[in-house]
């Protein structure tokens, strides 16, 4: 018997197997900049994520104001509160704003900074981010709410004093013994009687507190000479034209006293060194600066004036 061999063929099928292509969510980069909040400023611009954790004052408005309420406080910030979105604005309203009644006073602290994508308002202060809204997190102190406030930028806009910059400026500046550039007291009243304060020059004032005015409801100092008269002076101003005690008796010294006359009288004259200028008249608004034969010559510019200087020497005024 012919004995017949089949033959069986395996066939393998070989499959390759190739790697599926995805797509890993990678989280964004975190912009808090870990700098710790040092009290020395108020409005801190760009500088937004050092006011987490600072506890903040809403602070009053001009009496003209009021009727407007506070602008910028959402229940929701991925949620607008224009165009009559009212549901959205916290203690709605005054106008379209928070009640003013409701919020003036109030004490929040800042639990964190978040942002919402999409805006069309440039944000200069940001640097190139002109696509991002940003905003404070905030728990009302008195009832725990949590609420958002718009933070655009801009000082003028900033409603809040920060409570430990009033604590360390307070602590600075009260008790202390101040000499003022007398140009910057012209007009100034007495606080208690509203007669005008008659300044005279190297008059030492002693600073007696720190407060908000209740006109305007700006950061003042109140100062009080020895007649007892007192006068609030807004602090902003204070920091660019005051000297303690002891600062004056030094540049009293190093100048003479002529000079240091001069330089309260809020006046320049031929002669005077930069440093003599700018304590007389403040820094300028800018500075143009030459070199020629060996010798530096600056322009100073100020709003309606120009100091002119040869090697830090003032040889002529605009």
């Amino acid at each position: 018997m012919k004995k017949t061999t089949f033959t069986i063929l395996l066939l393998v099928s070989t499959v390759t197997a190739f790697g599926q292509i995805t797509t890993t969510k990678v989280a964004p980069k975190i912009e808090q900049v870990n700098i710790p909040y040092d009290s020395t400023q108020n409005f801190l611009k760009g500088d937004i994520y050092q006011y987490i954790g600072q506890e903040l004052y809403l602070k009053g408005k001009a009496e003209s104001l009021r009727k407007y309420g506070y602008e910028g406080f959402s229940k929701d910030y991925t949620k607008g509160t224009f165009f009559g979105n009212k549901s959205n604005v916290y203690e709605c309203c005054d106008a379209h704003n928070s009640k003013y009644d409701s919020l003036v006073g109030k004490y929040f602290k800042v639990l964190d900074i978040v942002t919402r994508e999409g805006t069309t308002i440039p944000f200069i202060e940001f640097g190139k981010d002109y696509e991002k809204e940003y905003f404070l997190k905030l728990v009302r102190k008195d009832n725990s709410d949590t609420v958002f406030y718009h933070y655009d930028g801009y000082e003028h806009n900033f409603p809040f004093i920060v409570v430990g910059f009033f604590e360390k400026q307070k602590k600075i500046f009260v008790g202390k013994e101040f000499v003022f550039n007398d140009i910057e007291f012209d007009g100034a009243t007495d606080i208690q009687t509203g007669k005008i304060v008659t300044i005279k020059s190297g008059q030492k004032w002693k600073c007696v507190d720190l407060t908000i005015e209740d006109k305007y409801y700006n950061l003042s100092l109140i100062f009080e000479n020895s007649l007892g008269e007192k006068t609030a002076n807004l602090f902003d101003r204070v920091l660019n034209v005051s000297y303690t005690d002891k600062e004056a008796d030094s540049y009293k010294k190093k100048f003479g006293e002529n000079i240091w006359k001069t330089i309260l009288a809020g006046k320049v004259k031929i002669g005077m060194t930069k440093e003599m200028c700018e304590l007389s008249w403040g820094e300028p608004q800018d500075i143009n600066k030459t070199i020629i034969s060996n010798k530096v010559r600056e322009q100073w510019v100020y709003t309606d004036n120009y100091l002119y200087f040869d090697n830090g020497i003032l040889t002529a005024i605009q």
